[in-house]
């Protein structure tokens, strides 16, 4: 499937000119009426060509081409047909593509839940999700558990930016570095770049342009994870199971509610590396009875 704001035009350029400038033949009007007539024997790129003297009609210099473009972006750039499998747009990626989430935005998160889920997703017992789209190209982030509990991240940094692996990625919260795990393996071919500079993306878009990692999936990449119809009981529950931790072992009162927002900030360093690897080490699954 490809990108709906993927179109394609036909356009027209000279040859010989030494910039190559592509006018779409929809819009071209008058721009080439010099080029298709006679009176292309004028124009000075024709003139500094040998071997052309008294040609008549359409210039020999004349080509079209068939391209592509992205309706979205804000500045138009047609890139050629052949090249189009060869990005983003012309797969399953499109969904997490900066210009797309800004034209069609699905609107996942902004429904008042507190802990929103997506049901289309496959989320790990660590409390990351997984999208595998039908060409298995696949797109892994945090969910809104762990956001939630993040809060502000300073830093985001990726140990293996592409391979076959367990992805892992450290982000770093008030000074302190939590490592981050998917825990089953799939071939990275990406990693959001972006939120090297914007990293609080992260948790406020944890859906969408917060996704980490992009790749191609394979059978044992959805192993053990749980489908979105069955994840709001589950959140419920990790709440429950949150706030009974922060009592027991965090020395934290909590009044049987949702655990506060940026829950992180109120956690001396040894407490939130204990509650972090509790909720969201790989194996925190196994700890927990899931």
């Amino acid at each position: 499937m490809t990108c709906p704001f993927l179109k394609e035009a036909e356009v027209a350029y000279c040859q010989s000119a030494a910039v190559r400038t592509l006018i779409p033949l929809a819009q071209a009007e008058g721009a080439l009426e010099k080029c298709s007539s006679p009176e292309h024997v004028t124009c000075s790129w024709y003139q500094a060509q040998p071997g052309h003297a008294g040609d008549a009609g359409v210039c020999p210099h004349l080509r079209q081409s068939l391209m592509q473009y992205c309706a979205a972006a804000p500045v138009t750039k047609f890139i050629p047909y052949s090249e189009s499998l060869l990005s983003r747009c012309g797969n399953e990626s499109y969904r997490y593509c900066e210009a797309y989430l800004k034209m069609a935005h699905p609107g996942t998160a902004e429904s008042g839940d507190e802990l929103p889920a997506p049901e289309w997703l496959l989320y790990t017992p660590n409390h990351m999700w997984l999208d595998v789209g039908g060409d298995e190209v696949c797109h892994a982030g945090i969910d809104s558990f762990l956001g939630r509990v993040l809060g502000k991240i300073d830093a985001v940094t990726y140990v293996h930016p592409k391979g076959q692996q367990r992805p892992t990625v450290v982000l770093t919260v008030r000074g302190i570095d939590l490592e981050l795990v998917f825990p089953n393996p799939f071939r990275v071919t990406a990693c959001n770049l972006h939120l090297r500079a914007n990293p609080s993306r992260i948790t406020a878009e944890p859906y969408t342009g917060g996704w980490l990692f992009e790749g191609t999936a394979s059978p044992e990449t959805t192993a053990h994870l749980r489908p979105g119809a069955e994840v709001k009981g589950w959140m419920q529950e990790e709440a429950r199971r949150m706030n009974q931790y922060l009592q027991e072992y965090a020395g934290v009162a909590a009044d049987g509610g949702l655990f506060t927002r940026d829950l992180a900030a109120h956690l001396p360093r040894a407490a939130m590396l204990a509650l972090f690897h509790e909720f969201f080490s790989p194996f925190a699954s196994e700890e927990s009875g899931l």
